[in-house]
């Protein structure tokens, strides 16, 4: 068998630290990686070395799965770069509208008029540069991940879930040769991740070579070997006939320090509604497109829910209705806080009583919000901060990030710290303002297993310590809370 990609003894350095030293990796013909770890972080530095995204300040790295096509392509005097046959799946994904001017605002996704700047899926993979030719076509992909009937769906109308796949689709329309893919269970509900095995075989048996990045316990049949990253190394690979080999921690989190939490969320305030939501017989629909039909929920003040479904059930709409952001919440019967919608309430009366993290939230704040001012926009409820603060604003602010552990963030943009680290800040800043209301949508996603277990015992102290209501959406049984003691499906 033949190297595909080859690492010998690497110092790397990615997002100004080193992440790796004396790093050992050999990628052969034939073989399927999952590399598994205790950081996510890191798990994404090593696919980004891989990508050449990162600078190897010693040992080497080197790619001969690349070498018959570069040497055509400088043949035919084409410019090109081993690039060119690496396709990848990662957790962070933006969309620009039809003119390729700006990002998507959030709320853009429920207002039907404005919703049209943004391209289709089929437009989108239409639009695709493919610079090698191959037997993915538009049909076979659209097929493969169940996006047929999605075809003439506007992009920031898809759900989490329906997005990833999208993300896989752009993959395989490009004819890879590899085809990286960063924690790709990541927001897929149960079934699609029973079929989702099924998927990885078929992508294979058409040559492409696969290395994912995973959980342990979500290593597919299609894997032959894994990788075990530990200690800024590849510290263990073996055949994934082996995979007893992985250690599962089962011992109990320790969790941030938990005087500190009580010192910034008591006193919380005492909620003034006996109702926090209430909804009877809603109905939306976009065009012929019924996405809700005669839901009927009502959420008491301090209860704790869990809300289910599969991808594409209504989740997300469900959720812009009770967040303020949907315009058709004035064409339903809907109760936030004791109060009906369109009754002169403004969103912005809405807004303040309800703390929000979605993993899409990270998308949607300006390139140049620093995590401190990501933080501070949730005391105004603003995609960013537009607003000069007082100096108890800010004290409180960097306070969280302590908490977290995250002092160090605070002068760093937001997109440029890691998943994990961004899901710790958007929970910062729904904390903050000490809301009546905490909605998670999907809050842990993109961490790993040691930190999803600390999000919720974080998620289950905030709880015990405050009267706040809690509705918590995931696709993981394991990632809800024990305080949540209620379930709504859709």
């Amino acid at each position: 068998m033949s190297n595909l990609i080859h690492i010998s003894k690497a110092t790397v350095r990615h997002l100004d630290k080193v992440v790796f030293e004396g790093l050992d990796f050999t990628w052969l013909e034939g073989q399927h990686w999952a590399v598994v770890g205790n950081s996510g972080a890191e798990l994404t530095a090593f696919l980004e070395t891989l990508l050449g995204r990162s600078m190897v300040t010693a040992g080497s790295i080197n790619r001969p799965f690349s070498n018959a096509y570069r040497n055509q392509m400088a043949d035919e005097g084409k410019v090109n770069s081993f690039r060119d046959l690496i396709a990848v799946v990662s957790q962070q994904y933006t969309f620009r509208n039809k003119s390729n001017l700006q990002n998507f605002y959030y709320q853009q996704r429920f207002n039907s008029m404005e919703s049209e700047e943004a391209a289709t899926v089929e437009d989108f993979l239409e639009s695709i540069e493919v610079k090698v030719t191959g037997d993915w076509s538009l049909k076979r992909v659209l097929q493969l991940m169940r996006l047929e009937e999605l075809r003439d769906k506007s992009l920031i109308k898809l759900s989490n879930g329906e997005t990833r796949r999208l993300a896989i689709a752009k993959a395989l329309m490009q004819n890879p040769s590899l085809l990286l893919m960063d924690q790709p269970l990541t927001g897929l509900d149960v079934q699609t991740r029973e079929d989702f095995g099924g998927i990885l075989e078929e992508i294979t048996a058409s040559g492409i070579h696969l290395l994912m990045t995973s959980n342990p316990g979500e290593i597919p049949p299609c894997i032959t070997n894994v990788g075990v990253l530990g200690k800024k190394k590849m510290a263990k690979v073996f055949p994934s006939s082996e995979n007893s080999k992985l250690e599962f921690d089962n011992e109990k989190v320790n969790t941030f320090e938990e005087a500190n939490l009580i010192k910034l969320l008591l006193p919380y305030p005492l909620p003034e509604y006996d109702s926090i939501i209430r909804l009877k017989d809603v109905h939306v629909r976009y065009g012929d497109k019924v996405i809700l039909h005669n839901v009927n929920w009502e959420v008491e003040s301090g209860e704790r829910w869990s809300l289910k479904g599969q991808n594409g059930a209504g989740k997300s709409t469900l959720l812009s209705l009770i967040l303020g952001e949907n315009p058709q919440a004035y064409a339903n019967e809907i109760f936030l806080f004791d109060r009906k919608r369109g009754t002169g309430e403004s969103i912005w009366d809405i807004k303040k009583r309800i703390g929000f993290v979605a993993p899409e939230l990270g998308r949607f704040f300006p390139a140049n919000q620093t995590c401190l001012k990501v933080v501070l926009s949730g005391l105004f409820d603003t995609m960013g901060l537009f607003k000069k603060v007082s100096s108890e604003q800010e004290k409180l602010a960097l306070q969280w990030l302590q908490y977290f552990g995250l002092e160090d963030t605070s002068d760093k943009l937001l997109s440029k710290v890691s998943l994990e680290n961004q899901r710790f800040i958007l929970l910062a800043r729904a904390l903050i303002k000490k809301p009546d209301l905490l909605v998670l949508d999907e809050a842990s996603q993109g961490m790993d297993m040691m930190q999803r277990r600390i999000f919720k015992e974080t998620v289950n102290r905030i709880c015990e310590l405050t009267p706040v209501t809690l509705i918590y959406v995931s696709h993981y049984v394991e990632d809800i809370p024990e305080v949540v003691d209620r379930e709504f499906g859709l």
